[in-house]
């Protein structure tokens, strides 16, 4: 396996491969003003991340249980831990959606997310990271498998097309590069139409997890507003979907970092058509890095310290989309992205121009 040119997830906002920069360094203002004034893509910055936490592992797997058993609901009990987690990140101005106000416990439900071992174990490899990382990485890249039913996945399939056609034309090629170099064979337009800035508040229950079965998902938007109830703080305000498709055999993504003045602290995606291995290697020590294996239907979100300190992308030559040593094919994929905002008035200044 050629570990030069393997990469990790699908993503559209401005991008850019980077050569590894110092903490400290990005975490002045000064750096940050010369990166923005130099490049119209975002440059990878290593994040310090401080934890302390219980996490609930249960809590996770029964959203993707509800899906198909809609009359079972989450309880209470799934949601408590002994231990307040926080996280702290350098800039601050980094920090996204930082209201506080927890009415319908959606803060709480989110906080204490985490991939669950049985989950991991099949979709994960961690060989390459410290196991006393193992419980970090868990809980800030969120894994879901079968997280759409294949009649809504079909759905998706169907209105990302379109929306492609009808943003590209179509006989529309697909493009050998992208302007700041990252994706090959691919293409991608955005989806504002199908979500509000805003995230659909629960309506009041003891348990604002019970309400997810009430959510229709048989639209894009409402599939968006149903992912933003079912895993985000209702506070927050989001950037508008994109969609991305890879060409089957040559279509990938380099390793990169989400443009850091674009947007905040999430990158989520649902992956559809087919699978795809996503690489994470982290920026200040690439001798640290992980697999996952993204399965069709699955939804997935990378947030905190592996948003930050670790570039993602999807190998691009067959040979490499590796997991565990076994090939994976490269069918064509379609992902479709959602981010919050790095600042509610973010989103309504012009997001089409972040592309």
């Amino acid at each position: 396996m050629t570990r030069a040119i393997v990469s990790g997830t699908s993503l559209g906002l401005c991008r850019r491969v980077t050569t590894t920069t110092s903490t400290h360094q990005l975490a002045t203002a000064q750096c940050r003003r010369i990166a923005v004034a130099s490049m119209p893509c975002g440059r990878t910055s290593a994040m310090a991340t401080s934890t302390s936490r219980s996490v609930s592992t249960r809590l996770l797997s029964t959203v993707a249980l509800q899906r198909h058993h809609p009359q079972s609901q989450l309880s209470p009990r799934l949601m408590t831990t002994t231990a307040t987690r926080t996280f702290s990140t350098s800039p601050s101005s980094l920090s996204s959606n930082t209201d506080t106000t927890d009415n319908d416990g959606s803060l709480h439900r989110y906080t204490h997310l985490s991939t669950p071992s049985d989950i991991a174990s099949a979709h994960f490899d961690l060989s390459h990271i410290p196991p006393s990382e193992h419980a970090q990485i868990l809980h800030d890249f969120i894994l879901v498998p079968e997280y759409l039913t294949p009649e809504e996945h079909d759905m998706m399939v169907k209105g990302a097309t379109l929306k492609l056609k009808r943003a590209l034309g179509k006989q529309v090629r697909y493009e050998d590069g992208h302007f700041d170099g990252v994706i090959t064979r691919y293409r991608e337009c955005s989806a504002g139409d199908w979500s509000s800035p805003f995230s659909t508040t629960p309506s009041p229950s003891s348990d604002p997890s019970s309400n997810k079965e009430k959510k229709e998902r048989t639209t894009p938007r409402e599939m968006m507003d149903a992912i933003k109830s079912d895993f985000f703080p209702s506070t927050w305000t989001w950037v508008s979907p994109h969609i991305l498709e890879l060409e089957a055999g040559q279509g990938g993504i380099k390793p990169h970092v989400d443009h850091l003045d674009a947007s905040g602290s999430v990158v989520a995606g649902l992956c559809l058509g087919s699978s795809a291995v996503m690489e994470l290697i982290h920026q200040d020590d690439p001798q640290k890095w992980f697999r996952v294996l993204l399965p069709k239907r699955c939804f997935y979100f990378q947030r905190d310290s592996v948003r930050y300190s670790y570039k993602h992308g999807i190998p691009i030559e067959p040979e490499d989309h590796q997991f565990r040593g076994t090939v994976v094919p490269k069918e064509k994929r379609i992902s479709v992205m959602l981010r919050n905002a790095l600042d509610p008035s973010l989103h309504s200044s012009q997001p089409s121009t972040m592309y």
